[in-house]
C-alpha cells in the first residue's frame, strides 16, 4: 500500500477513536497531561533559562486534548504565549494569545485570533522555546499524524530555518503534544520526508520522552 493511502486509512481510524472518547475522560486526561507538562518540563525549563518562556500552542477544538489549562498556567507565570491563525491556503501565522473576546471562529470553525491582533514576525521565531502541536495519533518514536493539511509541517520548516538563520544556541526548541492514551500507538506511524517528529508526549500518566529521534 502507498504511504499516503496508509496515512489516509490511519486518519480515518483515529478520527473515530478520538471522537469515541467520552467528554469526562477527555477533560480528565487533558488536565492531567497539562499538569505533567508544567511540573516536569515547563517549570524546570524556566529555571534553567532563568527567565520566562516563549510558548507556541494550538487552540484546542472539539474533541482535541484541551490546551486551556496549560495556556492559563503559562499566562499566569508571565510566559509569552503564541497561537496560530490560518493565513491563506498553505501556512499558519503566529499571534500573541488575545483575550477571549478577541478569539473568533476561523477555518473549519477552529478558534483563532481576530484580524486586528498583530502577527508575530517570522524573524522572531528563534525566540520560541516550546511548541505544542495537535494530532490524531502518535507513536513512541516521535511519529505524529495530523489531518493531512500540512500546516504544522510547514510551520516547523519555517521555525527550523529561523533557528538556523539566528544560530540559536543553548536549549533546543522542544516539540510536544498532549495525547489521550487512546491516541498512542504501539506500532510506527508511516512518515514521509517532510513530516517532523516530536520530543515529548504529555499524557494522563506522565511525560513520555522520545529518545534517539
Amino acid at each position: 500500500m502507498d504511504i499516503r493511502d496508509s496515512k489516509r486509512g490511519l486518519r480515518a481510524v483515529m478520527t473515530g477513536v478520538r471522537s469515541g472518547i467520552s467528554s469526562e475522560s477527555r477533560s480528565r486526561q487533558s488536565l492531567e497531561a497539562c499538569m505533567h507538562a508544567e511540573r516536569e518540563v515547563l517549570r524546570p525549563l524556566r529555571a534553567r533559562k532563568g527567565s520566562k518562556l516563549t510558548v507556541f500552542s494550538y487552540l484546542s477544538f472539539r474533541d482535541e486534548p484541551d490546551t486551556r489549562p496549560l495556556l492559563r498556567n503559562c499566562v499566569e507565570r508571565g510566559d509569552v504565549v503564541l497561537v496560530p491563525k490560518v493565513a491563506g491556503n498553505d501556512r499558519i501565522s503566529l499571534h500573541l494569545l488575545p483575550a477571549e473576546q478577541d478569539l473568533v471562529s476561523g477555518t473549519w470553525g477552529i478558534p483563532e485570533p481576530d484580524s486586528h491582533i498583530p502577527e508575530w514576525p517570522v524573524s522572531r521565531y528563534g525566540e520560541i522555546d516550546f511548541v505544542l502541536v495537535p494530532g490524531l495519533a502518535y507513536d513512541l518514536q516521535g511519529g505524529r499524524i495530523g489531518f493531512g493539511a500540512g500546516y504544522y509541517d510547514r510551520f516547523m520548516a519555517e521555525l527550523r530555518r529561523a533557528l538556523e538563520a539566528q544560530a540559536k544556541n543553548g536549549e533546543p526548541v522542544l516539540r510536544a503534544a498532549l495525547a489521550f492514551k487512546e491516541q498512542i500507538l504501539s506500532g510506527l506511524i508511516p512518515m514521509e520526508e517532510h513530516d517532523f517528529k516530536l520530543d515529548l508526549l504529555f499524557t494522563e500518566s506522565g511525560t513520555i520522552y522520545i529518545e534517539g529521534k
